[in-house]
């Protein structure tokens, strides 16, 4: 457990100190209070406002900024963690633990520290259409979308040693079958589909059989990732 721990505490200041994380929240701040500035003078609608954020701003930057965090979770350090598995310091359950907690937790506070003050300003200022039920399903859903991507990519990161390559793959397989899903009609197991719909989701409008289905589809989807990222690690090679 102090393994765990004393991992977990070292891996969350690296994300904290990362350039990533320094370009990554600014860019998700400033265009929030330009969004926030042109809905209380133009009159948006609040669910086309937090949408068109959603869609244009934080599922590209941070789906990006997680997927690399992701995929360079454990094959950034693969000198160092040899040296601590083989020397018998740390476990590899240990390590695997403290790096999903680490990168997918830090995930879901600065997603959260973004969209909580957002929403807040934009029921405030803007025209309001959205159901707060709709808000905080269509807030969890996003989250969840993100957390799907980011562990997707801790499971690559235990299998390729190239973050460059892991982040490629990501990103093909998760946008390539999104599309096809969507074509196919299935847009309870598109992720694009799912972030099409989200102005009707924050109204209250989208079907709740719909949002219970994306939502088993994909968390099941992140538990998998996770358990196979376990399976994965705890049997490569060192």
């Amino acid at each position: 457990m102090q393994a765990f721990l004393a991992i977990l505490r070292y891996d969350l200041g690296l994300l904290l100190r990362s350039w990533i994380t320094r370009i990554w929240i600014p860019l998700l701040i400033a265009p929030a209070l330009f969004l926030v500035v042109v809905a209380a003078n133009e009159n948006e609608l609040a669910s086309e406002t937090l949408a068109a954020y959603i869609q244009a701003v934080l599922i590209p930057i941070s789906g990006l900024a997680i997927a690399v965090l992701g995929t360079g979770a454990v094959s950034g350090e693969s000198g160092v963690l040899a040296d601590g598995i083989l020397s018998r310091s740390v476990t590899r359950t240990e390590y695997i633990s403290a790096k999903i907690v680490a990168r997918l937790g830090f995930a879901a506070g600065v997603t959260l520290a973004a969209l909580v003050p957002f929403v807040y300003l934009i029921d405030r200022y803007a025209e309001p259409d959205t159901s707060w039920a709709g808000i905080f399903v269509g807030l969890v859903i996003v989250l969840l979308l993100l957390l799907f991507l980011g562990a997707i990519g801790i499971t690559l990161s235990t299998m390729l040693s190239n973050v460059l390559l892991s982040t490629l793959i990501l990103f093909l397989g998760v946008s390539l079958s999104g599309a096809a899903l969507q074509f196919l009609g299935l847009t309870w197991m598109s992720a694009t589909a799912v972030v099409v719909e989200l102005p009707a989701t924050f109204r209250g409008d989208t079907n709740w059989w719909e949002l219970l289905r994306v939502f088993l589809v994909f968390s099941g989807l992140t538990a998998t990732a996770v358990v196979t990222a376990f399976w994965v690690f705890r049997r490569r090679d060192l």
